[in-house]
């Protein structure tokens, strides 16, 4: 038995040469650049991706000093039963340098440079990093230290947990049986990790999840550079916190600038939106988000989706703006409205807790039964108000409808009400060059069921319409001023007209009738600029 008083092993001797330069091997792998352990205030996604880096666990690359040399604490025996193998028995300690080593046997085979250290392996280097195993194995023919049972590596408050951590010769380590990494109220879990050491690169794979109190991430592969504290997302993966959830299968977070870019199939979801898009940048600075091609915005609470390739969305105002083939559509009457604009933007007002839309320049829109241009528009969807400025122009079923002005009142997914503000004029075509024709300062349409029942004109009222027979032949022109009167229609066609003032009112018979002078002052019918279809709405 040896006394277990300090001895010392110096570089000369084969049997002290082999047992030297085997620990030094495998000290060299343990033994240091040293480590730095990675604290912030805020816990964020690279805060937890980094524990595993910042463990540093053993470097590497270091150079051990050949001269200093290894004190054996204590052994129960030292033993040599196979030629070629020593065996240390028995509360094996061992020191050099700043590294500490212990176990319960340790074996160091002079053929192949083996070290084995078996039975509540200890290392710790610095007091820094402490490592747990049940055996620790370096291989001399290919350089690398292997921990296996029970892994358990700890660093300030950063725990690493695993049943076997490889390091290569070429400096990577490595898990491949899962691993359990904790910091405070930081996990991470995955089945496979891999350090890649001259990359400054720690790649997690499979079934790779983060716990943290400020999200829950699920990914099958993450990447995280350690020089430049940026996370790739490298195939599916979900960010879920208290405001939303993320999907993506591409993409990238900057710690240090509080950037991020989703791509693939990219979905970003709060309590009131869904934003898909190819690629969506994010500023948690700045607050704010672009999202590029294909860009779609769903605002769950008004059930409205806005489509272009340009999208910009800010987080504290709520405002979004989107350019680029903007598209606007929402369920009315049945059917899908569709609403185009060079620019479409959403604002929240925080006063009266309602969100409006202003679509501007080019505005075009369509549903099934109504068709508009304008230059400009706001939409109140809350009020299911739609205001059309500058020259609007409406039509409906064979209607034209224009004025200075122009709002549309839906109630429950239909139009409800009409109103025209100054100068308000509407003509329906009765032939290839007969129209008739209604013409006031305000006017207001009331809708039942989706379909015009009655028109009420509020000064300068003016009408020119087409007399039929029951069997629909014309008999000739009623031509009517008043100043307020009141239409009444049936299958969109005039049926009957209320005068609430004595009217100045012609007859004309139908071989009497010139269709040029029937037209009432400022008459333009604009046919051509009705929208087909969405495709036209774009061009």
């Amino acid at each position: 038995m040896m006394n277990k008083e300090i001895r010392w092993l110096k570089p000369n001797g084969n049997m002290n040469q082999v047992l030297l330069s085997s620990i030094i091997s495998f000290c060299r792998l343990a033994s240091a650049n040293g480590y730095k352990a990675f604290t912030t205030k805020k816990t964020n996604l690279i805060f937890a991706l980094t524990l595993f880096f910042s463990l540093s666990l053993i470097p590497l690359n270091a150079q051990f000093n050949k001269n200093e040399y290894v004190e054996i604490i204590s052994a129960g025996s030292l033993e040599s039963t196979t030629p070629g193998i020593q065996e240390l028995i028995g509360d094996v300690k061992l020191k050099q340098g700043s590294m500490y080593l212990s176990c319960d046997k340790a074996v160091i085979n002079e053929k192949t440079n083996d070290f084995t250290a078996t039975g509540h392996v200890y290392m710790n280097k610095k007091d820094s990093v402490r490592t747990y195993s049940n055996v620790m194995e370096y291989l001399g023919l290919t350089k690398q230290t292997i921990f296996s049972g029970n892994v358990k590596l700890v660093s300030d408050k950063t725990t690493l947990e695993t049943d076997k951590l490889t390091y290569e010769n070429n400096g990577d380590a490595r898990y491949e049986n899962s691993a359990n990494i904790t910091q405070e109220n930081t996990k991470i879990f995955s089945k496979r990790g891999t350090y890649h050491t001259s990359k400054h690169m720690i790649s997690f794979r499979e079934n790779v999840v983060v716990k943290a109190e400020e999200f829950y991430i699920t990914s099958n592969a993450l990447d995280y550079d350690t020089k430049t504290k940026i996370t790739y997302f490298i195939g599916p993966t979900n960010i879920i916190s208290k405001n939303g959830k993320i999907y993506c299968e591409a993409g990238y977070f900057d710690n240090n600038k509080g950037e991020s870019v989703f791509k693939k199939n990219a979905v970003v979801r709060d309590k009131t939106m869904i934003l898909k898009a190819d690629s969506i940048y994010r500023n948690t600075k700045k607050e704010v988000s672009h999202a590029y091609r294909n860009v779609h915005a769903t605002d769950t609470v008004d059930n409205v989706t806005i489509t272009g390739d340009h999208g910009i969305f800010y987080e504290k105002s709520g405002k979004s703006i989107i350019t680029e083939n903007a598209l606007l559509q929402q369920m009315i009457d049945g059917d899908t409205l569709f609403l185009h604009a060079d620019t479409l933007r959403a604002v929240n007002d925080e006063k009266k807790k309602e969100k409006k839309i202003y679509a501007y320049h080019g505005v075009r829109f369509l549903k099934d039964d109504l068709k508009g241009i304008c230059d400009s528009l706001t939409y109140f969807p809350s009020d299911s108000l739609i205001k059309l400025f500058k020259d609007p122009v409406l039509w409906m079923d064979k209607s034209q409808i224009s004025g200075q002005y122009i709002e549309i009142l839906i109630y429950d997914n239909k139009i409800h009400e009409l109103r025209i503000k100054k100068n308000g004029f509407i003509i329906s075509q009765n032939g290839k060059n007969a129209f008739d024709q209604i013409k006031g300062r305000d006017m207001t349409g009331y809708f039942s069921d989706g379909k015009m029942k009655k028109m009420k004109v509020m000064g300068n009222g003016e009408t020119v319409y087409f007399a039929k027979e029951k069997d629909s032949s014309y008999t000739g022109v009623n031509k009517a001023e008043c100043s307020n009167l009141m239409i009444h229609f049936k299958d969109n066609q005039v049926s009957k007209i209320k005068f609430y003032q004595k009217p100045d009112a012609l007859f004309i018979p139908i071989d009497q009738i010139d269709l040029e002078k029937l037209k009432l002052k400022d008459f333009m019918w604009r046919i051509e600029e009705k929208p087909k279809d969405v495709a036209d709405l774009l061009k």
